[in-house]
């Protein structure tokens, strides 16, 4: 009887052996097959790194558009902001005239056919008034500012803001609806930079209800308050957020526009703004269809009063 070393050897004797033999008779099929492997493995390699190149190549041309485009809009801000003063000067020296052929036709008895003559003038000074006031408004806007904080009642920028938006809102068939709770307590701000931020989400919310049947051309601003905080709300009726852009939507370069044709800087500046105010910026999809973007800010010390 073979003793229990000895029969280990042999063991390992026959093993060597039989893989001695089968690499002699397969190792070009092996050595074939490893080849093929590396083959395989160099070409995936290759795919994959010849697909990372091109789409960095197709974002690097993508974030150079979108900023040649952001630098031609900073030139078009400068540009207006130059028509809206050199547009002031005849709208005022309108609404004086309209103003003295307004006193001399009150002052005069005219004929019963021209009666209606100093109800037209009163109309022109009027539309006068308020061509200036947008103008006013748009120049502010556009206006470089750093930023201020003051007393600001969310409120009274909503109005504001609303009333620039709502002539292109008006000419869309969109419906403007504001809800604003009585009693608001102010917050610590600046009220231009608030207004960019309000302006953005009024114009994103009329783009995502362009394309919507007429009685879906409805957007909503709200504002609220709670403990320690006010809410300002844009909700609109259009085809709402995919799902997985929810927490991708206020980043760089990213565009809710249809087609891709805004900027992608918009929501990701306000949501700066926002975070400059110490307060808080995101957006939901409402369960009627559409999606609401809100933020919220701090509010100021109970004795604060607004200027």
């Amino acid at each position: 009887m073979l003793s229990p070393r000895l029969s280990l050897v042999l063991v390992l004797t026959l093993t060597m052996t039989t893989v001695s033999t089968v690499w002699a008779a397969q190792s070009h099929l092996v050595l074939a097959m490893i080849g093929v492997t590396l083959v395989q493995i160099l070409l995936i390699a290759g795919l994959v790194f010849e697909h990372r190149r091109r789409q960095a190549e197709i974002d690097l041309r993508r974030n150079l558009a979108a900023l040649a485009h952001l630098d031609r809009r900073a030139a078009m801000g400068e540009l207006a902001t130059s028509l809206a003063h050199e547009l002031n000067q005849p709208l005022n020296a309108i609404l004086q005239n309209a103003g003295m052929a307004q006193s001399l036709l009150t002052s005069a008895k005219l004929p019963s056919e021209l009666s209606e003559i100093t109800d037209i003038i009163g109309d022109i000074r009027k539309d006068d008034i308020r061509a200036s006031d947008v103008i006013r408004r748009m120049r502010g806007l556009l206006q470089k500012y750093e930023l201020e904080t003051h007393p600001v009642d969310l409120n009274d920028v909503v109005q504001e803001t609303v009333a620039i938006v709502r002539p292109d809102a008006r000419s869309r068939q969109i419906e403007m609806n504001v809800e604003l709770v009585d009693g608001i307590r102010p917050i610590l701000g600046d009220r231009v930079h608030l207004q960019q931020v309000l302006l953005n989400l009024l114009m994103n919310a009329m783009d995502a209800v362009a394309d919507m049947p007429p009685e879906r051309h409805r957007v909503r601003v709200s504002t609220t308050q709670s403990e320690g905080a006010v809410r300002l709300a844009v909700s609109d009726t259009g085809r709402g957020i995919p799902f997985d852009k929810l927490t991708t939507i206020f980043e760089p370069f990213y565009t809710t526009r249809n087609g891709g044709s805004g900027m992608g800087m918009g929501l990701a500046i306000a949501r700066g703004i926002i975070e400059a105010h110490d307060g808080r910026i995101a957006a939901g999809n409402n369960t009627a269809g559409g999606a609401t973007v809100w933020f919220s800010l701090p509010m100021a010390p109970p004795e604060t009063k607004v200027l």
